[in-house]
Formats: structure tokens, C-alpha cells, sequence
């Protein structure tokens, strides 16, 4: 993460005027150094000049140069954007959801390696899916998860199915909490 203090505009400059006393410190103190930055001085003048020399240019091709550096800078803006809320939502990797607190991790924009701790102690959760797949039960079929470091206190229940299913129902909620930017405070609950 970043300092709250941190300006990157402030350290560019910074580091610009550092690397350019730098530069004419050393040019001072060596002499093909001295030369090469000459050289880098008269490319950078004679770059410039190619923009102030007139040239016979047709408008219809000025037109259709302007037009289409106008659409690529807009698109370059608009991939900015995307890209910095797609970023945001690869940061959320924690959430509270059904009374346990779920970790996961981003891998090629899909979540993995998910999985429940104790929302007290910390610890990583087991789970008990039986219910789910005894056929011969009368109730609705749950997966259970229990903590083994709070006397076995069951954390959290899905219902639904065995704990594939469960972990897809979490998976949902993720993905739900993405389409609609609530994972942008951090940490919410279902």
C-alpha cells in the first residue's frame, strides 16, 4: 500500500530535477558524458523543429489524423477507467458471508482457493456435509462448517446441497457483491 502522504506528480519532479543535477554533475566530471548529453539535446531540438516546419498536407488528411487521435485518446481514457475499477475489485479478497468470514484469492478474473475461518478465534474451518447426503433424511440438505478451536461450535450453515454446493453459493454471493460495487467498502455481510 501507499503512504497517505505519498504525490507521485511531487516525486516525479523531484526525481527529475535529482537525476538532472545528476546528469550535469557527471558531464562536468567526465567528458563523453558531457558529449552524449549534447547529442541528446540537439535529437530532442531537432524533434521539436519537425513540428514548427510548414508542410503541404491535404485537409481531408489532417481531418482524418485528428479524428483519429481524438478516438484513440478516448479509448486510452476509457481503458483507464475499467482498468482501475477491475483493480478495486481484485483487492477484495475477504468478506463476513453466512456467519463465517471467507478468504479467496484472484487467479485469471476467477476466485480460488476459497475458504472459511472462525470469525472469533481465527482458525480454519471443517466441514460436515451429511446432512446433505444422506437420501434418506426428511430435511432440507446443509453443509455445516464447525470450528475445532471454539468447542466445536458450528459457524456457519448453507443450505442447498453438499459443501461443493455450498462453496458455489458463496462463490454467487462474491460475484453478486462485484456487480454491484458493495465490495468497495471492504468488508460487508450477507
Amino acid at each position: 500500500m501507499t503512504s497517505p502522504d505519498s504525490n507521485p506528480v511531487r516525486n516525479g519532479v523531484i526525481a527529475t530535477i535529482v537525476g538532472g543535477v545528476a546528469m550535469a554533475g557527471l558531464a562536468e566530471l567526465w567528458p563523453p558524458a558531457k558529449r552524449a548529453l549534447i547529442w541528446c539535446w540537439d535529437q530532442l531540438v531537432s524533434f521539436v523543429a519537425l513540428f514548427g516546419a510548414s508542410y503541404q498536407v491535404a485537409g481531408w488528411l489532417l481531418a482524418f489524423l485528428f479524428i483519429l487521435a481524438l478516438v484513440t485518446v478516448t479509448r486510452f481514457i476509457t481503458g483507464l477507467k475499467t482498468t482501475s475499477q477491475e483493480a478495486t475489485h481484485f483487492q477484495f479478497v475477504e468478506d463476513q458471508l453466512y456467519g463465517a468470514k471467507w478468504r479467496w484469492s484472484w487467479a485469471n478474473g476467477d476466485i480460488s482457493n476459497l475458504w472459511c475461518f472462525c470469525p472469533r478465534c481465527d482458525s480454519e474451518l471443517v466441514f460436515n456435509d451429511n446432512e446433505a447426503r444422506d437420501i434418506f433424511r426428511m430435511n432440507e440438505p446443509r453443509t455445516s462448517f464447525i470450528c475445532e478451536h471454539c468447542s466445536s461450535d458450528i459457524v456457519a450453515r448453507i443450505s442447498g446441497g453438499d459443501k461443493d454446493y455450498a462453496l458455489g453459493v458463496v462463490r454467487r454471493e462474491i460475484r453478486r457483491k462485484v456487480r454491484l460495487g458493495i465490495h468497495a467498502t471492504g468488508h460487508g455481510s450477507a
